[in-house]
């Protein structure tokens, strides 16, 4: 009896015409094979735990144009699956997205948001294994996090150059200009005052010289000598030159809107 009321059912529900089949309604489109129509219920796809997406299992064999919805979260980076529709190209499981491509395992992105979400996971420097998700935390090993994540707090990211790592910490929020960054320059000041001083010079002029021997008096005019000043020898002057400064750093932020960087690393 029970065998008899499934069949009855589906030939009520099911209507054949002209090679087509409706369920939920007597006139499928011609132009379909099948057509399911219903105003308050969905169609419900196969529920399936696929390994990762390079393995059919659990079909025999990758079929080109099979629809699943896979509810595991499997296997490793690159080839993972996570739960959500997936098509088969004939040699790997496709997962089916609408409005933007699927998030990969480390990508990064910025967000108000303040908590983890949906396989996304704040770089906040957090040890590895205090991540609760197994498969989060295999993942996040595989791309190179071995002990914690990155924290991003107060940074902002940028391209890795060819002798750096990924991940790696560097820069400051402010600088402090040194010696070899001024520009080449003159500086001019006045030397500091000495005070009042004089030279030694000793010279002869025009003299008259009187000599007297008995009661006859002798006179001499000396002819006119000029000599030099005494020596000083080497010496320097020092001078001193305002150019004020604190050694105070400068700021190196740019305008900003402070936001939360994370990254996907699967549920």
């Amino acid at each position: 009896m029970k065998k008899y009321l499934i069949t009855l059912s589906l030939l009520v529900n099911f209507t054949h015409s002209y090679s087509q089949v409706g369920i939920g309604t007597n006139t499928p489109s011609t132009s379909s094979i099948l057509e399911v129509s219903s105003s308050n219920k969905g169609v419900l796809f196969n529920k399936v735990s696929l390994q990762n997406i390079t393995s059919p299992s659990p079909l025999a064999n990758h079929q080109q144009g099979m629809w699943i919805y896979n509810i595991a979260s499997a296997g490793t980076y690159p080839n993972n699956v996570v739960p959500g529709m997936y098509y088969n190209d004939g040699t790997k499981w496709i997962l089916m997205t609408i409005g933007e491509s699927s998030p990969q395992i480390g990508d990064i992105k910025p967000s108000v948001l303040t908590n983890d979400h949906e396989g996304w996971y704040k770089l906040d420097g957090r040890p590895i294994n205090t991540i609760t998700s197994s498969v989060a935390s295999q993942n996040a090993i595989l791309i190179g996090f071995t002990t914690s994540l990155p924290n991003s707090a107060d940074r902002m990211l940028k391209g890795k150059s060819i002798s750096e790592n990924l991940a790696a910490i560097g820069g400051n929020n402010s600088i402090n200009i040194t010696q070899p960054n001024l520009p080449n320059y003159t500086i001019q000041g006045t030397t500091a005052s000495d005070g009042a001083h004089n030279h030694s010079i000793t010279t002869t002029g025009a003299n008259l010289w009187h000599y007297v021997a008995g009661s006859s008096p002798t006179y001499r005019f000396l002819e006119t000598e000029t000599r030099t000043t005494s020596s000083s020898g080497n010496h320097s002057h020092t001078i001193s030159v305002n150019i004020g400064g604190t050694n105070t750093p400068i700021s190196n932020y740019p305008k900003n809107t402070t936001t939360q960087y994370y990254i996907f690393l699967g549920k």
